[in-house]
C-alpha cells in the first residue's frame, strides 16, 4: 500500500475533506508520505512509510474520541487494504 494508491482511489473520493501531504525523509520506517486529513467534524492522518509500513490515525471532533489508531505491517497487505476501506467508509458516510 503507498501514497499514490490513496492518491488515485481514495482522495478523489473525499472532495469535502481537506487533504495535506507532506514527505520526511528519514522517519523510524524508512521514509514517510503523510497524509493529512480534516472534514465533517474528523481529523486524522494516515502514514505511508516506504517499508511497507502503514499508520491510520481517525478523530472525531464531534463525539471527542478517537475511531482508528492502527499500525499495520507490511506483511499484512489485505488488512491495509480492508482498514483503507473501512476508513473510506467512515469519511465518506460521515458526510
Amino acid at each position: 500500500m503507498n501514497i499514490s494508491h490513496f492518491k488515485s482511489d481514495i482522495a478523489p473520493k473525499l472532495g469535502s475533506y481537506i487533504l495535506t501531504y507532506s514527505s520526511y525523509p528519514n522517519g523510524d520506517f524508512g521514509s514517510l508520505e503523510r497524509v493529512e486529513f480534516s472534514g465533517n467534524n474528523l481529523i486524522g492522518t494516515l502514514d505511508f512509510w516506504s517499508q511497507g509500513w502503514l499508520d491510520i490515525n481517525v478523530y472525531d471532533c464531534q463525539q471527542d474520541e478517537g475511531l482508528i489508531n492502527r499500525y499495520y505491517k507490511p506483511e499484512n497487505i489485505v488488512e491495509q487494504e480492508e482498514a483503507l476501506r473501512s476508513l473510506c467508509k467512515i469519511l465518506v458516510d460521515n458526510k
